[in-house]
Formats: C-alpha cells, sequence, structure tokens
C-alpha cells in the first residue's frame, strides 16, 4: 500500500488522508477536507481522480488550477468566497460525484472543455460567472442546476439528449434556451424566472417525468407527447400555449398566474391522472377548443377565471370534486351539470358558477393552490397564484441550503 502526504491548511481538526491502492496510484482518497489555500489546490491538482468529501473555501484563492484532475468520484464543495475568479478543471473527463460550486460571489469562468459524464454538477449563487466552457459532446446528465449566474447562454448545457433532473432559475441574462437534441427527462425540467422574456424551445423533447416552466416570454414544444408526473405553467408572459401534441398528464396539470394568455390549446390531451387547476389567467376567456379530447380527470378539477365559454365534448369522467367559477354572466354551466347529474363527476363536491365577483375567484385561487408542492429543485414551496410571491419563493435549489449545511458543519 503506497501512501502520499498533502501539506495544507485545514479547517477544523479534521485530518486529510490521501491513499492510493497497490495498482492505482493516481486516486486519491479525502475523509471530511478543508481547502482554504493556494497550497492545498496544489495538492489536490497532484492527484488525477478525487474521491471523498472535500470542501473549497475561504478568500485566500484567487484563480484555481485544478488542471491535473481527469474524474471526479467524491463530492468536491467550492463555497462562501469573494476572492475566487477563475476554476480550470479543463482536463476534467468524468463527474460521478458531485461538483458544487455555491456563493462564490466573484467567480467569472469556469472550464470543463473534456467533460463526457456529468452525474451532479450544481452552479449555484455565482453573480459574476459569465463564462462557462463546456464540452460539446455532453449528451446524458444526472442532475444539472444553474441558478442565480450571469451567464448569457446555456453553452453545452443544452446539448443533451437526456437529463435526469435540470433545474434552470434566475439566470437574468439569459433570453433563449433551445434544448435541440433533448428527447427525455427522467425526473424533472424546471426553466423558472431566468429573463422575462425568455424563449424555450423544446421542439424534440418527447417524454417527460416532470415539468415546470415560469415567467417566460414564449414556449414551444411542438412533439411532446407525455408527462408521466405534473406539468406546471405560471407566472409567465407569452399570450399562446400550444402543446397540441401531449396526449396524457400522469399527475396534475396547474396552468395559473399568466396574465397575458389569450388561446389555449391542449387539444391532445386525453387523460389527467391527477388534478386540473386553473386559475388567475386574467385575460384567457375562451376555452372551447382546448381540450376538445379530454376524456378523463382522475383528480379533482378547479377552475376560476373570466371565463366566457368552455367545451369538453370528450369528457367521461372526473374522480375528484368538481370547482369552476367564472366571473363572466354569459357562462352556462349545462354541459357540467348534466355530467354531475349522470354521476359522471364522481366526487362529493360540485360547484359550478356563473357571474362570480373577482374577490371569490381570487379567495378560490388562494384555497386552491395552498398545497405544499415541489419545485423540483429540492424544496418545497406553497403556491399562492401570486406572482411576486412565486419569485419569492421558488427561486432557491434546495441544494443551496444543503451546501450552507454542510460548510457549517466544518466550522
Amino acid at each position: 500500500m503506497h501512501f502520499k502526504s498533502l501539506i495544507a491548511l485545514i479547517v477544523s481538526t479534521t485530518t486529510v488522508l490521501v491513499q492510493a491502492a497497490d495498482n492505482d496510484t493516481d486516486s486519491c482518497s479525502f475523509s471530511k477536507t478543508s481547502i482554504i489555500d493556494p497550497t492545498g489546490i496544489q495538492s489536490l491538482n497532484a492527484c488525477p481522480t478525487l474521491d471523498g468529501d472535500i470542501t473549497i473555501t475561504g478568500n485566500s484563492l484567487n484563480s484555481i488550477d485544478l488542471s491535473g484532475v481527469t474524474v471526479i468520484k467524491g463530492k468536491v464543495l467550492i463555497t462562501n468566497s469573494g476572492s475566487i475568479i477563475s476554476l480550470n478543471l479543463n482536463q476534467l473527463q468524468n463527474i460521478t460525484g458531485s461538483l458544487v460550486l455555491n456563493n462564490v460571489t466573484q467567480l467569472n469562468s469556469i472550464d470543463l472543455n473534456s467533460l463526457s459524464i456529468a452525474d451532479d454538477l450544481e452552479l449555484i449563487s455565482l453573480p459574476s460567472f459569465a463564462i462557462l466552457n463546456l464540452n460539446q459532446d455532453v449528451s446524458k446528465a444526472g442532475k444539472v442546476v444553474l441558478s442565480d449566474t450571469a451567464l448569457s447562454n446555456l453553452n453545452g448545457l443544452a446539448a443533451f439528449d437526456t437529463i435526469d433532473h435540470m433545474n434552470i432559475n434566475n439566470n437574468k441574462n439569459i433570453t433563449h434556451i433551445e434544448f435541440v437534441n433533448l428527447q427525455t427527462v427522467t425526473d424533472s425540467l424546471v426553466l423558472s424566472f431566468n429573463n422575462d422574456n425568455a424563449i424555450v424551445y423544446l421542439n424534440a423533447l418527447k417524454w417527460a417525468s416532470n415539468l415546470t416552466i415560469q415567467d417566460v416570454g414564449e414556449f414551444y414544444a411542438s412533439n411532446l407527447t407525455a408527462v408521466n408526473g405534473s406539468l406546471s405553467f405560471s407566472y409567465n408572459t407569452f399570450d399562446k400555449l400550444n402543446v397540441s401534441k401531449l396526449e396524457t398528464v400522469g399527475s396534475s396539470l396547474q396552468i395559473f398566474a399568466n396574465d397575458d394568455l389569450t388561446d389555449l390549446s391542449l387539444n391532445s390531451l386525453r387523460e389527467i391522472s391527477g388534478e386540473l387547476r386553473m386559475f388567475n389567467n386574467t385575460q384567457l376567456e375562451n376555452l372551447d377548443d382546448s381540450f376538445n379530447s379530454l376524456q378523463r380527470i382522475r383528480g379533482a378539477v378547479s377552475i376560476a377565471g373570466p371565463i366566457t365559454n368552455f367545451t369538453v365534448s370528450s369528457l367521461q369522467r372526473v374522480n375528484g370534486d368538481f370547482e369552476l367559477n367564472s366571473s363572466s354572466e354569459d357562462f352556462d354551466c349545462s354541459e357540467f351539470n348534466a355530467l354531475h347529474d349522470a354521476g359522471d363527476i364522481e366526487g362529493h363536491n360540485y360547484i359550478c358558477a356563473a357571474g362570480v365577483e373577482e374577490s371569490m375567484l381570487s379567495s378560490q385561487s388562494t384555497s386552491t393552490s395552498s398545497s405544499d408542492s415541489t419545485d423540483g429543485s429540492g424544496s418545497t414551496t406553497t403556491s399562492t397564484g401570486n406572482r411576486e410571491n412565486g419569485v419569492n419563493k421558488l427561486i432557491v435549489p434546495g441544494s443551496f441550503l444543503t451546501g450552507l449545511v454542510g460548510v457549517l458543519a466544518l466550522l
């Protein structure tokens, strides 16, 4: 057994252990190690494979050169620094563990030009981060979080054809999000509160487990046929939403707080296995052609707004409660009354009303959205149907809190 010794300034009493197996002198294993000075960085750079729990922190570092590292098997966390301006990992090929950067306020550039596998890559609270050099051939990713940066484009982060979990939020310079090759999302895709006028293209996407779209200017997903979990559109500024090939939603469908939305097309949607919620879409009046193929809703229905026309001619059964309140005096409930009278709306509570006061619509939207929901980044949020509240509550990835707790544990 061979041993390498590292000399580094360590925060707390944690010991650095670097161990190499008989036939693998390139692999270094660390046990809860914190690096705060250049000497420690040089020692890390001597190890092509990094394993264990490594935290790089403090204000004694400037440019971090880890160009000797090719594999990250453990967790590398770079956090809470106001001095680091660049990170060079240009020979890194595989992240089979995790690479997390969190609250590195002066970081401007990251070089990941050789990366081919990324199981967990999280770039969070990097307000000066504007340059990402990423290998364009990375086709599959595990977890990717990009939050609160100065990036103006996604570069290689948009090259994937399959992702497990991706959360892109609060990057105010990003105006164009296009995943040309992305066909499958196995866990969740969250695109939330980037530039207010951001245009999103997901035209190659066919299937997603969960999809959340918030605060975008235009949205296109011309080949999306199935969402196995939840599908949510909220706080967006587009006037048209056309997902005309979507056939099934495996959990809930929520459309709320889209103030400019006037045209909604979900013409191929046959079944919603959870609930249908629509509220605070203040310009959405005509729903006559929005749900032409919808046959079954297995959860509850809660709809409120200035709806004048709403026809669901193929609807055969609603398994949950039903509440539809329209502020329009012209709205006709007869179609839904007939379904209820025939026993095809099975829930215990049934309400269909026209000419409802605006204040009552607001009350419904608050009560129907008061249950907790997960935003795809690990945090739990409570939606009130209010744009400002949504911005305040949906922007913080849970991984930020995890990183913070990890740092505090080292102190």
